[in-house]
């Protein structure tokens, strides 16, 4: 008996699993937990057809095991790379070196194997055919009676001999690697590189700053100027590094923090408050989002989210420039409205004026087209919360950074004036919080905390 010749039926059915397993490895290569989950499937689809069947699909399956592995930590260390978590070195490329040989003989095999079955000639990878041989079971699937039957001896004699072939191409398959891996490694050290850095940061900042400042930013330097002072003011009282402030021209009622410690503020925000405290609490709130890092998890959330839906999808929007409305986290959120009063009351500002300011959006005593609300949903909890932390706080005797008649210059020069009206929503606005919001999957516990947040 030829162990190793198939019927037609099924090397069309072996050949179409390692076909499968190279579109799927292919097209979900950043997702190695997909193919794995199909070449699963496909077995689990074979477990009752003949033995030879079932073992190439098996051969199939456990081809991908490794691979998974390594294709995961792959993927794993290239993400903490693009955001600054790790630095490459020499393992890193070494390990990468590794990963794409493996890569590419999976892919050679794999189609090696099916030039084989056509002509029935044995299929042998090493420690990977061995295995299932061991694993496959002794007995095959008999289409006309529906039950198992005894397999062939030869196929029983198979699983023997591959018991001492498998512990002999398990122990050189990892020396091989091994010794590949420190060759590399030991050669890229002897040269000394020096690795740029491939952060996905800079981009992202260059890119919003392009879209969203430059350009657009309001001519008066005077009030730029007294922006900056306010915030200066803030970090210097709660010891934070210098934060990039930008006062740009727009309609809309909003102010948002991006990666590399930049602050946003738009000059319909200013115009909208009536005191100096309110707009500084909400500076408070986004410098809240960037000493907390909220903003760098918001983004490393988002283009994760967009990589994986380009993979499937394609990619039908510039995402590096998509980041700048930061859908952050109930709970983030409202750590972000807890900082803002700790920041202020630091600082010797009334910390009242981010209730204050909340309480007109959810009142709809200011018109916001598409701007605060979409980032920032106004509650009546959140307003509440707040003032119940300011209550908490110990009396003092609060200042401010510009004197009214300064308050009062700094708004007139940053009246926008743009040549679009301004759009006036007269629906009624949905306060609640967005779909994007509540997907996070984070509830946030009412008893976890009484408001306070220890600041280092």
């Amino acid at each position: 008996m030829d162990a190793y010749k198939l019927s037609e039926s099924e090397k069309e059915s072996a050949v179409n699993g390692y076909l499968m397993s190279l579109a799927v490895f292919a097209t979900t290569m950043p997702i190695p937990i997909i193919n794995l989950i199909a070449n699963i499937i496909y077995y689990i689809r074979r477990r009752k057809s003949t033995y030879l069947s079932r073992w190439h699909s098996m051969n199939a399956f456990v081809s991908q095991l490794p691979l998974f592995f390594i294709n995961s930590f792959t993927w794993y260390s290239v993400w903490h790379v693009l955001w600054d978590d790790w630095q490459l070195n020499d393992y890193l490329i070494a390990y990468y070196v590794l990963a794409a040989i493996l890569n590419v003989a999976e892919i050679l095999l794999s189609i090696v194997c099916c030039l084989k079955i056509k002509k029935n000639k044995e299929v042998n990878w090493i420690m990977i055919s061995p295995l299932c041989h061991m694993l496959c079971g002794k007995k095959s699937w008999d289409v006309w009676q529906r039950s198992w039957v005894p397999a062939d001896p030869v196929y029983e004699k198979l699983a023997q001999e591959a018991q001492p072939k498998f512990v002999r191409d398990v122990a050189v398959s990892v020396g091989s690697l091994l010794l590949v891996f420190l060759l590399v490694s030991f050669g890229l050290s002897r040269k000394n590189y020096e690795y740029p850095n491939v952060s996905l940061f800079p981009v992202i900042e260059e890119s919003i700053y392009d879209r969203y400042v430059n350009g657009h930013e309001v001519d008066e330097d005077k009030a730029t100027e007294a922006l900056r002072k306010c915030v200066s003011h803030i970090c210097q009282k709660n010891g934070f590094d210098t934060v990039n402030v930008y006062l740009v021209k727009s309609n809309q009622v909003n102010a948002f923090a991006y990666c590399g410690r930049n602050l946003v503020v738009f000059s319909k925000l200013v115009e909208t408050c009536e005191t100096e405290n309110e707009l500084l609490a909400v500076i408070g709130h986004e410098l809240g989002h960037i000493e907390r890092d909220h903003v760098r998890e918001s983004v490393k959330k988002n283009v994760g989210i967009s990589l994986i839906f380009s993979a499937f999808f394609g990619n039908s929007s510039n995402i590096m420039t998509e980041m700048t409305t930061n859908h952050l986290s109930r709970r983030a959120e409202r750590e972000a409205d807890t900082l803002s009063v700790r920041y202020l009351y630091n600082a010797d500002i009334d910390p009242s004026g981010f209730a204050s300011f909340m309480n007109k959006l959810l009142s709809g005593t200011i018109i916001d087209d598409i701007g605060f609300f979409s980032d920032h949903p106004a509650t009546q909890e959140r307003i509440d919360r707040s003032r119940e932390q300011v209550a908490r706080l110990a009396p003092k005797k609060y200042m401010t950074v510009m004197s009214e008649a300064e308050w009062k210059e700094f708004k007139s020069l940053t009246s926008y004036a743009g040549t679009k009206p301004y759009r006036i929503n007269r629906k009624r606005v949905d306060i609640g919080v967005d779909d994007d919001e509540e997907s996070d999957g984070e509830r946030y516990d009412e008893e976890e905390s009484d408001g306070d947040v220890h600041i280092e």
